[in-house]
């Protein structure tokens, strides 16, 4: 009887233990996003006949590589014709898209910038008033939501 007054005891203590401690939530931020794919002709063209109106090409998610670099001013990465070749700053992550093209990577608090990954290149067309290349910034305990539209392949 001595013992299961003990059990008891030591019962009702851990379970008021449990009960008064408090729930430490993993805090994780970084950059969630999406991938598009446009290519052709996107000039809408004038026409009396609308049956053969032909609506512009729709953007499709697509499946690619994404690097992750510090923040990336044009004058620290190489432009060809409509891709960047050498990236000087450090890069910080890469993250595979799935086929739906979405994406996402935990980074630290901080100022990125954003590349998708070619045959020939990297693929950024997104510059802030500075020059500094598809930049995004990272702040604590949230998630940065970016939609990335490669269109290098497209006619405007």
């Amino acid at each position: 009887m001595k013992n299961l007054l003990f059990l008891a005891s030591i019962s009702i203590l851990f379970v008021l233990v449990l009960a008064s401690c408090k729930t430490n939530k993993i805090s994780s931020q970084g950059i969630k996003g999406k991938v598009f794919w446009i290519e052709g002709n996107q000039m809408p063209q004038a026409s009396n006949d609308t049956s053969q109106f032909k609506p512009l090409s729709a953007r499709s998610p697509i499946k690619r590589t994404i690097h992750v670099h510090e923040l990336t001013h044009i004058n620290e990465a190489a432009l060809g014709d409509y891709l960047f070749g050498t990236i000087e700053t450090p890069l910080v992550a890469t993250v595979e898209t799935n086929d739906e093209g979405e994406f996402n990577v935990k980074l630290p608090v901080g100022k990125y910038s954003l590349f998708t990954v070619e045959p020939n290149g990297y693929f950024a067309s997104i510059f802030d008033l500075d020059s500094y290349i598809h930049p995004i910034m990272v702040e604590e305990n949230k998630w940065s939501k970016v939609e990335i539209i490669i269109d290098y392949k497209a006619s405007y």
